[in-house]
């Protein structure tokens, strides 16, 4: 499975604006691009598709950037992938000049169960556990390390 690095970004935007948004914090694109090593441009690409699906609400004026629209918990991977790049968890379209029952063979028996156990997956993990594993993450590496 191939993921654009849109859908990429996108996730790893709105992983970045829900850990540092908590207690009304408002997040700036430029934080967000320094902080994940992404270019400002593309993330200014990418937050249209965020607000259109009301993942981010903006706020304006000079201590504006966003804050998610949304709790983290009710925002499924799934919509975050469909609001990006539909295209992702779609199922596979073959090419007409194959031999149908082999198309149709494949489908049923690699795609289908593969395209409805990614649906299923990302129905189910939401954008707070995302949020919670990176915190956990960040904060075990900041942990001092003592050696005997």
């Amino acid at each position: 499975m191939r993921v654009s690095s849109k859908v990429e970004c996108g996730i790893i935007a709105l992983v970045d604006i829900a850990v540092n948004s908590k207690n009304n914090n408002i997040v700036k694109l430029n934080a967000v691009s320094k902080r994940n090593n992404i270019s400002a441009k593309y993330l200014e690409q990418i937050i249209p598709l965020l607000k259109h699906a009301e993942f981010l609400k903006s706020v304006k004026g000079s201590g504006g950037g966003y804050v998610l629209a949304r709790d983290p918990a009710d925002i499924t991977i799934n919509e975050i992938v469909n609001a990006l790049d539909s295209s992702i968890l779609a199922p596979s379209e073959f090419n007409d000049q194959l031999e149908q029952t082999a198309i149709e063979t494949i489908s049923e028996c690699l795609w289908k169960p593969v395209n409805d156990f990614l649906q299923k997956f990302s129905q189910n993990l939401t954008l707070k556990e995302l949020a919670d594993r990176f915190t956990e993450k960040q904060t075990a590496s900041l942990e001092p390390m003592y050696y005997i």
